[in-house]
């Protein structure tokens, strides 16, 4: 009877996962079946067995039904489930028992099902309560199955307490003889498994929750030694098992652990000879740590899993395992795609990654290539089109040894492509690098495709190549950003060559930075410049607000002087802050702009509605100032026209402070004082961010108590008059760039503010404190402050030197105490409607009370 598909997301299953492609074969089989909702499987065996399909462990359950049908053979008839155990607790049922007789009455084999992906412990747990099954039973075979890793044993004529010698590499099939070992090359019902993405991905974590040990080794070193024997694995698949014989990697009948480390060391020691770069060290763990990991990986195709799924699978647990353990982060995937997507890849161009970490671009770089291969060319034709490429034109440069070896495995999973990584500095001296492998020089690739590290600091005590950078000469450091995108610049090919680089948003709009401004411009064509949102690495492990600079290196001397630049400010990048997914992205239709750009020019058209994410720049007007995409939008430029097209005259805002300082938090109330100095200190009121009232001016309500040295305090100390900004911070809630003016304060106690706050005294000579109060925050209100604030660590901080040079409208100064005295009141009289609204709003509640009570 033929079966309807079965719909793999109502089972809670991936369609490419071994557990739905088996259950589908005993559902047409008429082996098992569903109610309509599918909350509940029937199993049509030696009687009909309904139960809930909600557990995990029962789709585990259901799949190895289906093997033990159509895999080991058995006849349904024979087969019985939750089987209750004598002399067991009345409550302890095996999950299946397959019998030898047709009456049912011999148990044959007893198998105890766990949901895939449990630890070694609950495994071990597993194997215990199996073997109390089939002890009470008097079964002669026993087999633990939890997803992909599962053990069998052979029961009968060992001691109960035996769990090493009476290990077998499968049961039986058919009631024949158990196998020397499960999986042999070519021989298609003994052939490895081909699993979904989250198979793999939990098969990966299991692996290194089994190395690690708990903690017994440290993280870094776990993940390195399962590179190790994942590197192993793939060597067996793809050339160290002849056809028709078992593959090595596997655990065999009866072997002990330490048979089973042999066999797999001899796979590692034979490969170090072939490519010694790729792992220099031993594998540096016990023999039943790595018998363990073979039973996890033993059954996986991981060859013949397609390239996709395993570089995604790695890539995700990769992810989960180095944020926060390794001190890196990842360039996420839909960043990645966006820059080979706008820049594009081809098989004969050189690629670089002089920062490539675990390789996310070499690798999505070789994907480009590929795809076009498979699109254009027969099958064979587009594996060596690709396969060239791979490794040929790949280079990645990793300064940390471990992840070098991790972006060797990397590439090697998705079929090669690791001859050209090495670990090594990108900033030392060319000819060093070139040493370590002849294929980097400079003026050489045609692509580099990078997220450099950020905030690292190269000092001249330390390292003695500053003076070799344009950048770097005659300072005491300089940071390896900057360093970074100069030496991008020299690996490029004159003329040809083009970058897409990540660099943090401080390089393009901090004025103490204008000098690296000046040398992008100098030195590059900019073809375009992306802001990304300030979240984008914040679920990576990373704060910084960033931005893509793309360009292109020009022949020597022929920067032209004006020319059209392409400017994109990214909100959605299709996943959130947290890491969810956002059915919103603008990378897509940024690109489709961008290549149109390249064939219009500046005359491209925009829809109205894009205008503020895609807007295009001349070259001219980048002179000289900020260089981000927030600084030149259309948004801003409006804002600007506000302000410098006013009738009135002008004067910059610092030419009218008298004194700008920034507060103290100091200590708590009850913190113990440094001896001696006890009577130095005082303790005051301190404002915080959380202080200022977006509406009005200052809540007073939840005003902090610390202590602050006397000196500090009376620096900083509020009187009446003084205006505060809010410099760093910010939330949604609470944006950078708020100012309130001081006017009634506590008496009993100084009042100060903290760090995160500035004070403002404004001469009063000539501008009424107030009234510059009320004209910075028009300018707030309009969106000025968005536009001159940037990110570092997580933490917004508004551009000081821009906001003092916020020209400040001159208005003779009566009519400044009249536009000040005006808003004030107005503050005053809706502030104090807002609290009789409330106090009517609690007068009727409880007048509705009365209706009750």
């Amino acid at each position: 009877m033929t079966k309807k598909q079965l719909d793999p997301a109502i089972l809670e299953l991936d369609s490419n996962s071994q557990f739905f492609i088996n259950i589908q074969a005993a559902y047409n089989a008429g082996a098992i079946g569903f109610t309509d909702d599918f909350s509940r499987i029937s199993y049509f065996c030696s009687r009909e067995f309904s139960v809930s399909f909600r557990n995990p462990e029962e789709k585990v359950r259901a799949s190895f039904f289906s093997e033990l049908l159509f895999v080991y053979l058995y006849p349904k008839e024979r087969i019985n489930f939750e089987v209750t155990v004598p002399r067991r607790t009345p409550e302890d049922r095996a999950d299946i028992v397959v019998y030898e007789d047709k009456s049912n009455k011999t148990p044959y084999i007893v198998v105890e099902c766990k949901k895939d992906g449990i630890t070694d412990s609950e495994f071990k747990q597993a194997i215990e309560q199996c073997f109390g099954n089939a002890n009470s039973l008097r079964a002669p075979f026993a087999i633990v199955v939890a997803g992909v890793t599962r053990s069998a044993f052979d029961v009968a004529g060992f001691k109960p307490s035996e769990r090493e010698k009476n290990v077998i590499a499968d049961i039986p099939v058919k009631y024949g003889k158990a196998p020397k070992f499960r999986y042999v090359k070519g021989e298609k019902s003994h052939e490895l498994q081909i699993v979904s993405r989250e198979e793999l991905i939990r098969t990966l974590e299991k692996c290194h929750d089994t190395v690690w040990q708990g903690g017994k080794l440290d993280s870094t070193t776990a993940f390195d030694e399962v590179a190790k024997l994942l590197f192993c694995k793939l060597k067996d698949e793809k050339d160290g098992t002849k056809k028709g014989d078992a593959y090595k990697f596997q655990v065999g009948t009866h072997e002990t652990p330490d048979e089973v480390y042999k066999r797999i060391n001899s796979i590692y020691l034979a490969a170090k000879k072939q490519d010694a770069d790729v792992f220099k060290e031993e594998i540096n763990l016990e023999p039943r740590i790595v018998y363990n990991v073979s039973e996890h990986l033993q059954s996986l195709a991981m060859n013949k899993i397609d390239l996709d799924t395993k570089g995604v699978a790695f890539e995700r647990f990769m992810q989960d395992f180095f944020k926060g353990k390794m001190g890196q982060f990842f360039t996420p995937r839909p960043v990645v795609d966006f820059c080979i997507k706008m820049l594009g890849v081809k098989q004969e161009e050189n690629v670089l990654d002089p920062a490539c970490g675990s390789g996310g671009f070499l690798l999505h770089a070789l994907d480009c290539v590929r795809n076009y291969a498979e699109l254009n060319y027969e099958p064979q034709e587009a594996k060596d089109y690709w396969h060239t490429f791979a490794q040929h034109n790949l280079f990645g440069i990793e300064i940390n040894d471990k992840i070098a070896r991790v972006c060797k495995m990397n590439m090697i999973i998705h079929d090669d492509g690791h001859t050209n990584v090495i670990n090594s500095d990108s900033l030392q001296p060319i000819e060093n690098i070139s040493g370590s492998n002849k294929g980097f020089d400079i003026d050489k690739f045609d692509l580099i495709l990078t997220n450099p590290p950020f905030g690292a600091v190269v000092k001249r005590s330390e390292k003695d190549y500053l003076d070799s950078f344009a950048l770097g000469k005659d300072k005491k450091s300089q940071k390896s950003e900057i360093l970074f995108l100069e030496r991008c610049f020299s690996f490029l090919k004159k003329g040809s060559g083009r970058m897409a680089i990540v660099i943090p948003d401080s390089i393009l709009v901090n004025k103490s930075l204008q000098y690296v401004r000046d040398y992008i411009l100098d030195n590059s064509i900019i073809l375009a410049i992306a802001s990304l949102p300030d979240f984008t690495f914040s679920h990576y492990g990373a704060n910084v607000k960033s931005s893509i600079l793309f360009v292109r290196r020009p022949k020597e001397g022929k920067v032209p002087t004006n020319y059209p630049v392409f400017f994109a400010n990214i909100e959605h990048i299709g996943y959130t802050a947290s890491g969810k997914s956002d059915e919103k992205c603008d990378f897509e239709q940024i690109s489709i702009y961008y290549h149109e750009f390249l064939k219009s020019g500046p005359k491209i058209s925009i829809a109205k509605e894009n205008r503020d994410l895609v807007y295009i720049v001349s070259s001219q007007d980048l002179i000289n100032t900020r260089l981000d995409p927030k600084g030149h939008s259309p948004k801003f430029k409006n804002i600007k026209a506000h302000i410098n097209n006013t009738k009135h005259p002008t004067v910059p805002l610092s030419d009218i402070v008298t004194q700008s300082i920034a507060g103290e938090w100091g200590l708590s109330e009850y913190d113990e004082l440094p001896k001696g100095e006890e009577n130095d200190w005082v303790a005051c009121y301190v404002l915080r961010n959380t202080n200022f009232d977006n509406n009005f001016n200052l809540n007073l309500e939840d005003i902090a108590i610390r202590v602050i040295k006397k000196d500090k305090a009376a620096e900083i100390e509020l009187k009446k008059g003084d205006i505060l900004l809010e410099k760093s911070g910010g939330s949604p809630v609470q944006p950078v760039g708020r100012v309130a003016i001081i006017q009634d304060l506590p008496k009993d106690k100084p009042v100060v503010f903290s760090n995160f706050l500035q004070k403002i005294v404004i001469n009063q000579t000539d501008f009424d404190s107030l009234y510059v109060f009320t004209y910075l925050r028009t300018l707030y209100r309009l969106g000025y402050m968005e536009y001159i604030q940037n990110q570092t660590t997580g933490i917004k901080n508004l551009l000081m030197d821009d906001f003092m040079d916020t020209p400040i409208v001159k208005l003779p100064k009566k009519q400044q105490q009249i536009i000040a005295t005006e808003y004030m009141n107005l503050i005053t009289d809706v502030s104090n409607r807002i609290k009789t609204a409330y106090q009517e709003l609690d007068n009727h509640r409880e007048n509705i009370g009365g209706y009750f009570f």
